[in-house]
């Protein structure tokens, strides 16, 4: 994948493009200057899109890519004494991880006899069953095992993460 940036949709905003063969991720990045002292950086949008018809690969993979760049914005900026270097290594190596992912799937995109496109497409297909037989393996466990947490907090707290 190559990587490129622009000016975002204003003077505080820049956009990061990670194109590939077939797909293009636009990186939205705002600078909040709700702090004088201590402007943040945001990111505001993540966009994916298939590079033959520019339409968006997945809603989903969009979302989790914010998620997860979201969650490393948040933990670099936090105070000194709050931030856990710790956490944002293994946050910045899984976000690592999940662009390795996205370029090998992008190889597999690029061959016709695979699939092609299919690979990021079906994902928004695939993503609600599999969620929903998480659900249904949850509840299973929340009836043999006591907490004080309903099965739809488990899910938000424990399987969504990992989606």
């Amino acid at each position: 994948m190559e990587s490129f940036s622009d000016d975002g949709n204003g003077p505080n905003s820049v956009t990061v493009v990670l194109a590939g063969k077939l797909l293009v991720i636009d990186i939205e990045l705002v600078v909040k200057h709700i702090d004088p002292l201590r402007p943040r950086l945001h990111v505001a949008s993540v966009k994916s899109t298939n590079a033959l018809t520019s339409t968006s690969t997945s809603i989903y993979l969009d979302a989790f890519l914010l998620e997860e760049l979201t969650r490393y914005c948040d933990e670099m900026q936090k105070t000194e004494d709050v931030r856990d270097p710790q956490r944002a290594a293994a946050i910045r190596g899984g976000i690592i991880d999940h662009l390795r992912y996205l370029v090998l799937l992008d190889r597999l995109a690029g061959r016709k006899q695979d699939g092609g496109i299919r690979w990021f497409t079906d994902l928004d297909e695939v993503f609600p069953r599999l969620r929903d037989a998480c659900v249904q393996e949850v509840r299973s466990v929340g009836a043999y095992v006591s907490c004080n947490l309903s099965p739809f907090e488990l899910i938000d707290q424990q399987v969504v993460v990992h989606f």
